[in-house]
C-alpha cells in the first residue's frame, strides 16, 4: 500500500469513528500510527506569529500528510452520514441499544483494560465528576435550544477540543449537548449553513487549543481519561434523550 493511500484510509477510518458518538477518531490515528504527525500538523496553526516563517508554516502543516489524511475523514463522515441518518429514522431504538453498548464498552476498556483495579479506584473521583457533569448537562439541555448561534458554537468548540484526545468522542459531546441529529442531517444534505455556528466552534478549537489540550493531556492523562469515561457513563442518557 502506498503512503498516500495508507493516510486516505487511516483518514477514511478516523472519520467513521468520529461521527460514531464512544468511538475515538484520535485513538484511530493512533493504531495507524498517525496520531503524533496528525497533531504535529495541526500545531502548526496554533503556533505563535512572531516565531514562525511561512516556509517553516508550511513545513510543519505537512501537507503531504495532511491532504490525504483529511480527504479520508471528510468522505468518511460525509458517507457515514448516510447510514446513519438511515439507522435514526428506521431503526431508532436499536441505534440507540448499539451506541449505549459502544459508551458502555470504551467505559470498560478505559476504567478496566487500560487499568488495574487500584488505578481506577484512584481516580474514582473523577469518574464520579464526570458521571454528575454528564448527566446534569443531558437533563439540562432538554430545555435549551440549541438553534441558538452561541450554544452551537459552544458544542463546537468542545467537540473539536474532545476529537483531539484519545479515547475521547467527539460526536459524543455532540450528542451530551442535543445537537448530533441535527448535524448528522446537515452533513447528509450538505447544508453547512444550518451547523455554521458549530463549525466556527471547531474552527476556534482547532486555531487556539491543539497545544494546550495535548500538553494538559499529557501531564493529566489518568484524571483525564478517568473524567471522561465518567462522561461517557453520564452520557448514555442522552443518547435515548436527545437523538429523536
Amino acid at each position: 500500500m502506498s503512503k498516500v493511500l495508507y493516510k486516505f484510509v487511516a483518514g477514511f477510518f478516523m472519520g467513521v469513528a468520529e461521527i460514531t458518538p464512544g468511538i475515538s477518531g484520535a485513538t484511530i490515528a493512533g493504531l495507524f500510527n498517525v496520531y503524533k504527525d496528525f497533531l504535529s500538523s495541526l500545531t502548526a496553526f496554533s503556533q505563535n506569529p512572531k516565531d514562525i516563517t511561512f516556509e517553516k508554516f508550511i513545513r510543519n502543516l505537512n501537507i503531504n500528510f495532511l491532504f490525504p489524511l483529511l480527504t479520508g475523514m471528510g468522505i468518511a463522515i460525509y458517507l457515514a452520514s448516510f447510514l446513519i441518518d438511515f439507522l435514526i429514522t428506521n431503526y431508532l431504538f436499536f441505534f440507540k441499544i448499539f451506541l449505549s453498548i459502544v459508551m458502555i464498552i470504551a467505559v470498560v476498556k478505559n476504567t478496566f483494560i487500560d487499568h488495574k483495579w487500584n488505578e481506577t479506584m484512584k481516580y474514582s473521583i473523577s469518574f464520579t465528576i464526570g458521571i454528575v457533569v454528564a448527566s446534569i448537562i443531558s437533563m439540562t439541555l432538554l430545555s435549551l435550544n440549541f438553534e441558538n448561534y452561541f450554544m452551537l458554537g459552544l458544542a463546537g468548540f468542545f467537540a473539536f477540543s474532545a476529537f483531539l484526545l484519545p479515547g475521547i468522542s467527539g460526536s459524543l459531546v455532540l450528542v451530551m449537548l442535543g445537537v448530533y441529529p441535527l448535524v448528522i442531517e446537515s452533513i447528509k444534505s450538505l447544508d453547512f449553513i444550518a451547523i455554521a455556528p458549530l463549525l466556527f466552534g471547531f474552527l476556534l478549537s482547532f486555531l487556539f487549543l491543539p497545544k494546550q489540550i495535548v500538553r494538559g493531556f499529557i501531564d493529566n492523562e489518568e484524571k483525564v481519561k478517568m473524567l471522561f469515561s465518567g462522561l461517557i457513563t453520564g452520557s448514555v442518557p442522552a443518547v435515548w434523550l436527545h437523538i429523536n
